[in-house]
Parts: structure tokens; sequence; C-alpha cells
């Protein structure tokens, strides 16, 4: 099993300033190399509604790539609806320059009308504009030269310049957090990165779409399934489960009473999972979050991975920094996490990563 660390970016500037935020997530990704973690990956969100203070995940990943050597970098996700294509494919090609060939794509359609307003994009269009973003950004990898004319993109005779060091293109990974998503990322031949608190909170539901995924997968032409497949997890771990628990109510409580507030309401076609989930979260009791999140003390927190892993998770990406958690705090629950939990999964955390890309996106690159 493969160990990540994610963050999105929760910052509350009457406990900190963002710039100080700032520079101690600098630190955990330094700390998260040191401790053997994989992966770390950067969320994206816009606007003050959100108490999320990354818009650009790329510019804190290219202040990581240069404190770190081995550290696998993500977005987790772009939301491509509100970016252009082309850029952000520029963006994430300069990046894995920058990195020497570290950088993996976690591409979503985003759930919070805030953001979609901001930028005068019409929410019920997400999901059709998310294809065809992420359509331009893989031709732009592969092709040496390429056009498109969609519904809402055009471009002529573009030449991507500078080109990724990864070939044929960057792993990318798609968003799946909603039931059925998992499935519709299969016919298209990419990975999928699931929020199981959202489309599968159980083990054996999330071994149920690991299987709908893989058969989708194979029956529309692909090929071998893909297993590297991370799944996100609200993560504390401390010394003792009482304490952990304390620490998470506490850190729950400030990160869903502010954030639940901006996510999707009822009726908003496309979302009704999320609308859903967003008034369960806001009322949740921390018996609840415990059921859906990795909270305890280490043996209970290798208990819990061990059912998932049971299920057929096989990459977890972890959050340790939300909820206005102090850096000390953090980086102890980082600690213990990585010297108590993971070495139970050392054998598989030695496996190379995969570079993801959909079929034709590899022919066309060979071709």
């Amino acid at each position: 099993m493969r160990f990540s660390i994610l963050t999105l970016g929760d910052n509350y500037e009457h406990l900190r300033s963002h710039e100080q935020f700032y520079h101690e997530v600098l630190e955990e990704a330094q700390y998260a190399e040191e401790l053997g973690y994989e992966g770390f990956w950067v969320g994206e969100h816009h606007f003050q509604a959100s108490y999320r203070v990354f818009p650009s995940p790329q510019m804190v990943l290219a202040a990581i790539s240069q404190r770190t050597k081995k550290l696998r970098l993500g977005t987790g996700v772009s939301v491509l609806p509100v970016n252009d294509p082309v850029r952000l494919a520029e963006d994430m090609a300069e990046l894995d320059l920058l990195s020497h060939g570290r950088v993996c794509f976690g591409a979503g359609r985003g759930y919070q009308p805030h953001e979609f307003a901001g930028f005068h994009i019409p929410m019920e269009s997400a999901k059709e504009r998310f294809w065809e973003c992420l359509e331009i950004i893989r031709l732009a990898w592969t092709q040496e030269r390429f056009s498109y004319a969609g519904k809402f993109y055009h471009y002529e005779d573009i030449a991507l310049l500078p080109r990724p060091m990864q070939k044929p293109t960057l792993p990318i990974w798609v968003a799946a957090a909603s039931p059925g998503s998992a499935e519709d990322i299969a016919k298209r031949g990419y990975a999928f990165c699931a929020a199981p608190f959202a489309s599968s909170p159980s083990p054996e539901e999330i071994a149920a779409q690991l299987v709908r995924y893989r058969e989708t997968f194979s029956a529309t032409g692909h090929g071998q399934p893909i297993e590297d497949l991370p799944h996100v997890f609200w993560t504390h771990v401390a010394d003792t489960t009482e304490q952990a628990l304390k620490e998470a109510e506490a850190g729950m409580k400030r990160k869903l009473g502010s954030s639940t507030k901006v996510w999707v309401k009822p009726g908003t076609s496309g979302y009704e999972t999320f609308a859903k989930l967003g008034q369960f979260l806001a009322t949740a009791t921390i018996e609840q979050l415990d059921a859906l999140a990795i909270f305890g003390d280490p043996p209970r927190c290798l208990e819990k991975i061990k059912k998932y892993h049971a299920a057929g998770v096989n990459h977890l990406l972890v959050m340790f920094d939300w909820g206005g958690m102090p850096q000390k705090t953090i980086f102890h629950s980082m600690e213990l996490f990585a010297k108590h939990v993971m070495p139970h999964f050392q054998e598989a955390n030695q496996q190379s990563p995969t570079i993801h890309v959909g079929k034709e996106a590899e022919a066309q690159a060979h071709s």
C-alpha cells in the first residue's frame, strides 16, 4: 500500500496568518519526505467563502519541488471548469520539469457554487466542461500540435512549450465523489481518485466500487485495469484514541461548520450526492465522522486501514492539516502514522509509481 498526504489548504486567519500557514505547509511536505510518505497532493479552492487558501496548487507544489527530492507532487484536485485548459497544461508541464518528473495530475469538476459564480461559469455546465478540458490537456501533452473544437472550448494549431518531462503524459487521476463516477471514468480509460466518505463510505462499498470500475474498464476496451487508485481519508493520530477523537471533534466542528455552508444546495442537477452529503456533514457527530475517517491511536488506525486494504485499497491519501490544528499536533500525527502504521505495508510501498493515461492517449503518443 502507498501512502501520500493531501492538503486542501484549510486555514483560519484568527489562528495563524495565511503567510505562516503557507510556510508551515512547505515544512509539512519536507517532513513528509523525511518520514517516507510517497507523495504530497495539494487541492484547489477559491475565494473567502471556502476558508481554503490554495487557489493555485501548482504554485504551492512548485515551491515544494525545490525543497524535496523524491516526493511525488500531485494536484488534489485541479478544478478544470474554472481554469483555462491550455494554461493549466503549460503550468503542469513547467512543474514537471522543475521537479524532474515527479508530478501527478488529479482533476475534478468542482462542487462549490461560489467558485463557479466568481468565474462566471454556469455550474450546470461543469461536467461537460470538465471532460472537454481534460481532453484538451491530454492533447496538449501528447500531440506535437493540436486543434480542438468543442461546445465550450476552441483552439487552433496549438504547440505546447515546454512539454512535460514524463512521457507520454503526466499520470492522470479523475476525482470520483458520486455513485457511478468510477464507472464513467473507467469508460474513458482513466484512473480515479476516490472520496469514500462521499461515494462509498464502508469497506464493503469500496470493494464493490473497485469491482465495477475494473469490470467497466476492461469491458470498454482499455485493457488491464489501472491498479493505483488513491482513496482520501480525514486522518488524525494521537497517543491515545480518546485524545485523537477529542482533537478531531474540535477540528471537524471548525472545518465543517464553515465549509459545508458553501457546498452545493439541494436541487442542483448533477450534484445530488454532494448536496445530501453537505447536509449530513453540517450536523454530523464525532461518532458519525469517525466511521468515515481514520482517527485514533496507532493500533486503532492500523486496524481500520487493514479493512480498507482487504477491500482492495492500495493507495491512501491521508489528510492531517485540517480544522486549524497546530503544526506541532499535525507533525506528531504524521510521525505516529509513519512510524507505527506505514511499516506494516512496507513491501507494497516499494512498488514504483505507474504512469496513468487513457488507452487512446497512449496510442496517439506512440503513433
